[in-house]
């Protein structure tokens, strides 16, 4: 064997291990945090987290027609594609607290039955999303980030949060500057979860009692701030449908991204094992247009 070879094989080998190490401490970090979500669920509920109803949970950014550099971001047709199928098709749009009671407290609700989500609180939620919500009757839920209520055009106002609120949309904790929450010290994501939940209270005049992690970043100080402060849930940005497996403090979500034609929406919601891997040319070209665009 050559020299070269030799240092490319050590080279190889060394990415090869450093990738494996990587992967065993995520597992194991993920694996502490979702048992301690089974185990202050299991605490104050007294639920066989075994035995819980799967519904999907759809979670979707920005819903625009913008050249940006934003890889999730959904254009207006193709919402309006997907919701129009859910109201043909007889989905059951769930509001935050049906949610809770069928995962929480096993109530029955009707088989094809999911919860719309959004993320981060962009203007656009409210100019593009809401109007098509209200076309079809919908129910939808709202993680806001606080910080960025009233600056600027991309972020919603707080007349227009108070608005959706009043005419059914949940309005919940998304914190109030979006950090990697497992970055943080205790103190300070207490801080954060506080803020954000007094705010949205303040505005709209409702008890917050959910919270999307940023990023889906969380541990087990998480869990503790979003028991003490009286979060009742909290959505990661992993997995396939939720249920109890994880614990109420770990609930999985389903990524809506832009490359997933018709067909893939319907696999998600109608098969709880449905394949993760999409058309992943397509993805590529996708991905490789949205930066053009943005250039």
């Amino acid at each position: 064997m050559s020299k070269f070879k030799k240092i490319l094989l050590i080279i190889i080998t060394i990415i090869v291990i450093a990738s494996c190490l990587i992967l065993v401490k995520d597992y194991y970090k993920n694996y502490k945090n979702v048992a301690y979500s089974k185990e202050v669920t299991q605490e104050s509920t007294g639920k066989d987290l075994n035995v819980s109803n799967k519904i999907p949970v759809l979670m979707y950014h920005d819903i625009n027609n913008d050249k940006n550099m934003n890889l999730m971001k959904i254009d207006k047709k193709s919402f309006e594609e997907q919701m129009k199928y859910l109201k043909d098709n007889n989905y059951n749009t769930l509001t935050i607290d049906q949610f809770y009671d069928s995962i929480i407290n096993g109530k029955k609700v009707p088989k094809k039955s999911v919860l719309i989500t959004f993320d981060d609180g962009y203007e656009d939620h409210y100019k593009n999303a809401y109007p098509v919500l209200k076309k079809y009757n919908l129910h939808a839920t709202m993680f806001i980030i606080t910080d960025y209520l009233d600056k600027g055009t991309l972020y919603l106002k707080s007349n227009e949060l108070k608005e959706m609120s009043d005419n059914g949309i949940d309005i919940e904790s998304h914190t109030t500057n979006h950090p990697y929450l497992d970055k943080l010290t205790y103190e300070e994501q207490l801080k954060t979860l506080q803020n954000s939940k007094s705010k949205l209270e303040d505005i709209c005049k409702k008890s917050v009692r959910f919270v999307a992690y940023p990023y889906g970043a969380y541990n087990t100080n998480t869990i503790k701030a979003d028991k003490k402060l009286g979060y009742m849930m909290a959505f990661t940005t992993k997995g396939k449908w939720a249920d109890l497996n994880k614990g109420a403090y770990a609930l999985n979500r389903i990524y809506i991204f832009p490359q997933y034609d018709l067909n893939n929406f319907k696999d998600r919601i109608d098969n709880p094992s449905y394949s993760q891997i999409v058309h992943p040319i397509k993805a590529i070209e996708e991905a490789y247009y949205s930066i053009l665009a943005w250039y």
